[in-house]
């Protein structure tokens, strides 16, 4: 997963540029059978290779990857396998699941527990790794909660609990509350105050 930061104060200067959008259609399945994605991820896994005579992962090579990050068993929220995204719901149709997840380790351009746990591992390796919050997206912060009255929003009354939007400069966050007078949002990521399993394969090292 890609590292993402968010700059309160860049936030709290766009809060009257706030836009409604739809959520991502295009991206998720809304129906997931969990059992069936608890067998994908499984059937993956016992296919993995868990060791490698190959390369060795270091700080600064650039790797490509196949990863199935989840909460448990069979809660996948982003994958870049093919048969898994199918199973749990996360398939995007105009996403490439033959080319991996490439990214330069210690660059941090993905989240720490990400970037250090391939550290070590070996092109063909398959290894699970647990990331705390402190090391993936942070524990929740109330002061990422934006409130806004609702007479500096254009089409206020189009905002429901869970929509996603989006200010001028592309910055998204999620409703959080919607009252009389003002609507609250979250600023937070998705997945913070979560604790992250991957499942993390190396197709290459450069």
């Amino acid at each position: 997963m890609y590292k993402k930061i968010l700059s309160i104060s860049i936030l709290s200067l766009c809060t009257l540029w706030l836009m409604w959008c739809s959520t991502k259609k295009n991206q998720q399945s809304t129906t997931t059978d969990t059992s069936s994605c608890k067998v994908a991820i499984a059937s993956y896994l016992e296919q993995s290779k868990t060791s490698s005579n190959g390369q060795i992962v270091a700080k600064w090579n650039t790797v490509t990857v196949d990863y199935v990050g989840r909460l448990d068993t069979e809660t996948v929220f982003d994958t870049s396998v093919e048969s898994i995204a199918q199973a749990c719901g996360k398939y995007a149709s105009g996403r490439n699941y033959n080319e991996g997840l490439s990214f330069s380790v210690g660059a941090w351009q993905m989240i720490g527990g990400f970037d250090k746990g391939v550290e070590g591992m070996k092109v063909g390796e398959t290894k699970t790794i647990e990331i705390a919050p402190k090391d993936a997206y942070g524990e929740r912060d109330k002061n990422k909660l934006l409130v806004v009255t609702k007479d500096k929003i254009p089409d206020a009354n189009q905002y429901k609990v869970g929509m996603q939007v989006m200010s001028q400069n592309g910055q998204t966050f999620k409703v959080y509350k919607v009252d009389d007078k003002e609507i609250t949002f979250d600023a937070n990521h998705e997945l913070a105050g979560k604790t992250l399993i991957f499942d993390i394969t190396i197709k290459s090292v450069k």
